[in-house]
């Protein structure tokens, strides 16, 4: 098996606080499509990140990074943001965001904020059902 260079090297890390937010679009999708569904994923395993964030991590629009929190680790795309707002992240409120601890057993305070660091990821975003087993 042959090895790439910087293989072993860590990915670059920033620390953020991110933002859970209710998406209609999401929602509507969800009883459209159905929360299993492809489309829903895509409005749901998503963070929006400050241009100044992705390059401090190393990645563009599109890309997927890997967020842990104190409760959880989980793979989403990223998305540049179109406003800045640097060490902040808006995730929608879902299965995504409440691995990391944003679910709706925890106080309201901390689904609005949660601290994390976020980096770029080499595995692929889990499926909505392996995120409900966790």
């Amino acid at each position: 098996m042959k090895m790439e260079f910087g293989e072993f090297l860590a990915a670059p890390e920033c620390s953020i606080m991110i933002i859970t937010y209710p998406d209609i679009f999401r929602t509507e999708v969800g009883l459209k499509h159905g929360k299993f569904s492809r489309e829903y994923q895509e409005l749901s395993a998503v963070i929006v990140l400050d241009s100044g964030d992705m390059a401090k991590i190393e990645v563009n629009d599109g890309d997927l990074v890997e967020i842990k929190s104190e409760t959880g680790v989980v793979v989403v795309r990223a998305k540049e943001s179109e406003k800045e707002h640097q060490g902040i992240g808006y995730m929608p409120e879902g299965a995504w965001a409440n691995v990391l601890g944003a679910s709706p057993a925890t106080p309201l305070a901390s689904t609005l904020a949660l601290s994390v660091k976020v980096g770029r990821s080499r595995q692929e975003i889990p499926a909505i059902e392996e995120v409900y087993r966790r």
